[in-house]
């Protein structure tokens, strides 16, 4: 029998044995421990992210302040706010930032934000501070002079306002990079190039209509025939070289029409007679000396916007300064021919065509029916080709972009030589727009971007090449080369290389004669184009030219940055990506976001900026 005292004794000791109280205590106290573990490593990793995104905007805001050094602390302070609260979103408002100035250069950007914290609360109610701080510092080496060659065809028509936003800030980021040691050039480029049309710019024009392309494709064309008779015109017998009544003197200068005897036979066509009746005399117009200036003269309502053709071969792909002695190197205005009244050619009919007739109760002019088809040798060509129609004559004239009409279709904004004038450049910049007619023409945008950074003339703004100066070209373009339209006389659009026809028909010339010129030019004058007959073999030559450019350009020690926009085409691709100076020079940019990018990292990498912390 067990006592009450035994029983009592026993549980005293057994309670004090029983740990089933101190376990659960433990591992409530355990619990909180894993859970505070668990809101520790949950926070952490908040704030890494958040971490990562504050050093991220700090980076980008101390580029942003040392871009801004030619601006005062305020603006730089506030340029890089801007930068840090775009790329920190609704969390901005909760952080402290600020910009230093550094005494021995560069620009320090410092941010701190309270993290709140969550489960770690458990172990320390206190929020954690997230700091972080980056250190910019522009390590380039002015002087430095870059020409943004851009592409403002009618391609463009969508983009233009991406495109000049991007332009508008990388003239801002080039030109803060450090005072006034960087100097900018703008080359707006379509199928051609407006190089600017001020009296001194005459110097660099062939103005004697010597140089190879200058008015080429209206010489020694047949324009117009009267019947032979054999008394009473001055054309007696079997001569129509005595013609005296209708000579078309002073139209233009001292132009006069050749006459000459009709002759239908295989020797004259050989020999190159007009081909026609033997019993007519044939109008051609003068057989060298035309000038574009001229013809511009003789419009009383328009005058030379500007833009140039391509120089022939070779100095269409070098600096060369233009010099007289060598005709070749002089420029030539760039004149869009008026075309034929009833639109079966281009939409560039600005002159009537009767303008140019014969007006003689005894002449029948080739091209006074108005009349004429494709195929109608004796209405569009003898129309379209007429210089005579050019004389004294008001041209009905649109300047209005981008679908102009006139000899300066499609002519765009000036180039903008090198400047330290930021206010001059924004403003080109702005006005930059899309121009509809001729194509797209990057070899010709990039050879003006070469002249307006070359110390050679016709430009002079561009320091002596050497390790004293940094010269470097943006080309940015959205297509490939190309060549529009399809007029049936003249094969195409005009553009710095003139129309697809020139190359195939310079000028009627007879058989013999084209076929002698063919090997003249092929043989001994290499410099005129060749080889070009169809759209494809233009993009072919085209490419050929600005691949020769590229090569050139670089050896002269000038950097290349190129920046493929939208176009999809690998040819292309792979000719502005060899074109750069390097695989980091090439950028391609798929819509107006991408485009700004690129722009923001060449800017980055014209100006050599670098985080040093």
């Amino acid at each position: 029998m067990v006592t009450q005292e035994f029983i009592g004794e026993r549980s005293a000791r057994a309670f004090g044995r029983d740990r089933r109280g101190n376990v659960a205590m433990m591992w409530g106290l355990m619990g909180a421990v894993l859970v505070g573990l668990i809101g520790i490593t949950v926070d952490f990793t908040r704030a890494q992210a958040l971490r990562n995104q504050m050093q991220n905007a700090v980076d980008g805001a101390a580029l942003v302040a040392e871009r801004s050094s030619n601006l005062t602390l305020a603006q730089r302070q506030a340029a890089a706010e801007a930068f840090f609260d775009a790329e920190m979103g609704d969390l901005a408002t909760g952080a402290t930032f600020t910009i230093t100035h550094l005494d021995d250069g560069g620009h320090m950007a410092s941010a701190s934000m309270p993290m709140p914290l969550s489960l770690a609360r458990v172990i320390k109610n206190q929020d954690w501070d997230i700091a972080v701080q980056a250190v910019a510092e522009a390590n380039a080496s002015p002087p430095i002079e870059v020409a943004l060659v851009l592409d403002n065809t009618g391609s463009m028509s969508a983009d233009m306002d991406g495109l000049r936003s991007a332009a508008s800030d990388l003239v801002g980021d080039l030109l803060s990079i450090d005072g006034d040691t960087v100097r900018v050039a703008l080359v707006p480029f379509v199928a051609q190039v407006n190089i600017g049309n001020e009296a001194s710019h005459l110097a660099w024009m062939d103005q004697a209509g010597q140089a190879a392309y200058n008015g080429e494709i209206l010489e020694d064309r047949s324009i117009a025939y009267r019947a032979r008779t054999t008394s009473g015109t001055g054309n007696t017998g079997n001569n129509c070289q005595n013609i005296s009544t209708l000579p078309f003197t002073g139209y233009p200068g001292s132009y006069r029409i050749t006459w000459r005897r009709g002759d239908a036979s295989l020797l004259g066509g050989l020999l190159g007679s007009s081909g026609g009746q033997a019993n007519r005399c044939y109008a051609w117009t003068p057989s060298d000396g035309i000038n574009y200036l001229t013809l511009f003269d003789l419009l009383p309502n328009d005058d030379w916007k500007g833009c140039v053709e391509a120089r022939p071969e070779p100095y269409d792909v070098t600096d060369a300064a233009p010099n007289i002695g060598t005709p070749d190197t002089m420029f030539v205005p760039f004149f869009w021919l008026d075309t034929v009244d009833n639109g079966v050619t281009s939409s560039n009919s600005y002159i009537t065509d009767s303008q140019g007739n014969i007006t003689s109760a005894t002449m029948s002019s080739r091209m006074s029916s108005g009349s004429g088809t494709a195929n109608d040798d004796d209405g569009l060509q003898a129309r379209m080709f007429n210089v005579f129609k050019y004389r004294n004559n008001s041209a009905s004239i649109d300047a209005s972009p981008p679908d102009t009409r006139g000899p300066n279709r499609g002519c765009p904004t000036p180039i903008v030589p090198l400047t330290t004038n930021e206010n001059l450049l924004q403003t080109n910049v702005a006005a930059m727009r899309h121009w509809s007619g001729g194509g797209t023409n990057q070899a010709e945008g990039l050879a003006w971007g070469w002249r307006v950074l070359s110390p050679n003339a016709p430009f002079s703004e561009g320091a002596a090449y050497g390790p004293n100066v940094r010269k470097v070209i943006v080309l940015m373009s959205d297509g490939e080369n190309t060549n529009v339209g399809s007029d049936p006389v003249l094969d195409s659009d005009y553009s710095a290389y003139n129309h697809l026809g020139v190359w195939t028909d310079l000028a009627d010339g007879g058989l013999l004669g084209q076929l002698i010129g063919g090997i003249v030019r092929g043989i001994l004058a290499p410099q005129y184009r060749r080889n070009i007959s169809s759209s494809t073999s233009y993009v072919s030559y085209v490419n050929q030219r600005e691949a020769t450019l590229c090569t050139n350009i670089k050896n002269a020690g000038i950097e290349i940055y190129t920046v493929i926009f939208r176009e999809t085409d690998q040819a292309t691709e792979t000719l502005m990506r060899n074109c750069a100076s390097s695989d980091e020079n090439f950028f391609r940019a798929d819509n107006a976001q991408e485009l700004s990018e690129a722009f923001d990292a060449i800017g980055s990498g014209i100006g050599q900026l670098r985080l040093t912390h």
